[in-house]
């Protein structure tokens, strides 16, 4: 199976397709892996260690949407590529537009440690741009597999 996993079981299922568990896991590590790295980023930020929070923005707008265009691209050219970003579809897009939204919410805003709205951008920007490259690190177990 393309969208299988070594921890997903479908042999008790009566549905051969193992995409909806593929889904559940990835969304699951996807979730808990951004509120851990959100909770650091945000630490660091409001101990002002975190020193260009609005560079840090633009890096994270930038890799979301050169991974959109990948992502396009790698359906482009490979059909098992296809049916990996097609398994995890749902995941990847979260990831990307969560970030691009945060993103662009970090930039326009007037970004200050001491300011709780400043805390909640930075905070998603860093929640949805670490579920962006855990679902991407999803996607291309994916597509290795199938290789």
């Amino acid at each position: 199976m393309i969208c299988n996993y070594d921890n997903c079981s479908c042999a008790s299922s009566e549905i051969q397709d193992c995409s909806k568990c593929q889904n559940g896991i990835t969304i699951l590590v996807s979730i808990l892996g951004g509120i851990v790295f959100a909770v650091i980023v945000t630490l660091l930020f409001i101990n002002n260690f975190l020193a260009e929070p609005g560079l840090s923005a633009w890096v994270a707008l930038i890799a979301a949407l050169v991974y959109l265009l990948a992502a396009g691209a790698a359906a482009a050219v490979s059909e098992k590529a296809a049916k990996c970003i097609s398994c995890s579809l749902a995941s990847v897009l979260i990831g990307i537009f969560g970030t691009v939204f945060a993103g662009y919410l970090s930039i326009a805003a007037t970004i200050t440690a001491g300011d709780v709205f400043s805390t909640v951008i930075v905070a998603l920007a860093a929640f949805f741009f670490a579920y962006m490259i855990i679902s991407t690190l999803f996607l291309i177990k994916c597509i290795a597999k199938a290789e």
